[in-house]
């Protein structure tokens, strides 16, 4: 199967999966305990009000026309309104995507650095003292909660030097980028530990490999070895562990969002849980399914350039 073949086969299996997500996401108003009307009014909701809900939200009507109805106007980006607020989902959407996106893009960009050098500079040094030490550091980030990483930073660094801000999101680029340091290193913290253990084991059995062998046999530095035959494997392996890690990801920025009362999707998605505001929810639940989604086959897409024997199978 040549590549095409493979990106196109890949893309139609995404179709009945984000056909599913979406019925899961319909449901999420039929998991709650009792009358989802009633749930959403509350228990000082009349019964007008509660049968206005349940107009408005299509709960009076049977479940395949709700699930057709969802997806029309989901395809038509309606996702509907909040019953707190009484905005459009989607404008929430919009003005809370900003935050979270520079968020987990700089926190996975920090933690593919920090992964590498880790890992590389382990790997090489396997069995030191030094490469125990570094695999002690990966233990300790992997036990430590992501909230109390972030309070530590915000402990020791932010509030006794004052250099980084602690809450909000910048009204320029520049002090966007300010604002992220702080979160995006405790995305990092979170998930480079798993990524390091991952990348680490690939290249310590690269190292032992014959071909790598025979370039230091035939002169190449450690270096040369590493950008001309390994980097291609480490590539993969680091693909494959950001395609693994995206469920975390979104986990570990919630929980950075709340920590640094930044305004993003994490952070709404709290306070539509602790209000009831099912289509907010929803709406916030189904973006990041179909982020999930889209991680997950780009990379597939990304290792089949990679390993190009991937499409043969």
């Amino acid at each position: 199967m040549d590549r095409g073949r493979f990106i196109i086969r890949r893309l139609l299996q995404t179709i009945p999966l984000l056909a599913g997500i979406m019925l899961l996401v319909l449901l999420l108003l039929h998991v709650v305990p009792g009358d989802p009307a009633r749930a959403i009014g509350g228990i000082s909701a009349s019964e007008e009000q509660v049968d206005q809900i349940r107009e408005e939200l299509g709960l009076n009507r049977s479940l395949p026309v709700q699930y057709v109805s969802y997806v029309g106007n989901a395809l038509r980006g309606d996702l509907g309104r909040s019953t707190r607020s009484g905005r459009t989902v989607t404008s929430i959407i919009a003005d809370r995507l900003a935050p979270t996106a520079l968020l987990l893009a700089c926190g996975m960009i920090l933690s593919i650095a920090l992964s590498s050098v880790i890992a590389v500079i382990s790997a090489r040094n396997k069995d030191s003292a030094l490469d125990f030490a570094l695999i002690g550091v990966t233990v300790a980030g992997i036990s430590i909660p992501t909230f109390w990483a972030g309070l530590m930073l915000i402990l020791l660094i932010a509030l006794p030097t004052g250099l980084f801000p602690i809450n909000g999101f910048g009204d320029t680029p520049l002090e966007n980028l300010h604002s992220i340091v702080l979160p995006a290193l405790t995305f990092a913290i979170a998930i480079s530990p798993v990524m390091i253990r991952a990348l680490r084991a690939k290249l310590v059995d690269l190292y032992r490999q014959d071909f790598v062998m025979m370039s230091r046999a035939a002169g190449l530095s450690e270096n040369a070895i590493l950008y001309r035959h390994l980097s291609r494997h480490a590539a993969i392996t680091l693909v494959t562990m950001i395609s693994v890690q995206v469920g975390p990801m979104i986990f570990v920025s919630v929980v950075s969002e709340k920590t640094y009362a930044r305004p993003g999707l994490g952070e709404a998605l709290v306070n539509a849980v602790s209000q009831r505001d099912f289509p907010v929810i929803q709406g916030i639940t189904l973006v990041t399914a179909l982020f999930v989604t889209a991680v997950h086959l780009t990379a597939d897409i990304v290792i089949s350039f990679l390993n190009p024997w991937m499409t043969l199978k």
